[in-house]
């Protein structure tokens, strides 16, 4: 089950970017603090759900972070998405980010993330279930849950 949702997680198409018709929300100045907190690129080095621990040393993926873009790829695949919601507050700190897609509706993706120095956990639903906030950023009980664990690249 791990692996077939580490699969539908990162079956991503080539990325596009955010629609620029809608304007996202503005985010808070709390939220725009703790976003360029998590600025510049990540390695994804594990990646947890309910049935354990994926083995991600041949997956290549990466988490880059500019303003409220991530760009996530996977070897040669892309996909964007734009931060539209982050709670600065919440312990660990909710976050939602957004995909617009030509000719596909938005999606929504909310998630959790804690930063540790140059450790990042992302917790958030496959896309298909989206709108499934995480309970936290520790190994998931819920099937449809996946932690990412990101280390800082060091430029």
């Amino acid at each position: 089950m791990l692996a077939s949702l580490l699969a539908v997680s990162l079956a991503i198409a080539p990325g596009q970017p955010p629609k620029e018709d809608k304007k996202a929300p503005e985010l808070s100045a709390e939220a725009k603090k703790e976003l360029k907190k998590l600025e510049g690129k990540w390695q994804v080095v594990k990646a947890l759900g309910s049935e354990g621990e994926a083995d991600v040393k041949e997956l290549d993926a990466f988490c880059a972070i500019e303003g409220t873009k991530l760009t996530f790829t996977r070897g040669t695949k892309t996909e964007v998405a734009e931060v539209t919601a982050l709670d600065p507050g919440a312990d660990p700190k909710c976050i939602d980010l957004t995909e617009a897609r030509p000719g596909r509706p938005e999606r929504v993706t909310e998630g959790m993330f804690k930063l540790d120095g140059d450790t990042l956990h992302l917790a958030m639903a496959a896309p298909k279930d989206g709108k499934l906030r995480p309970a936290g950023v520790e190994k998931p009980t819920d099937g449809r849950i996946i932690v990412w664990v990101m280390k800082r690249v060091k430029e």
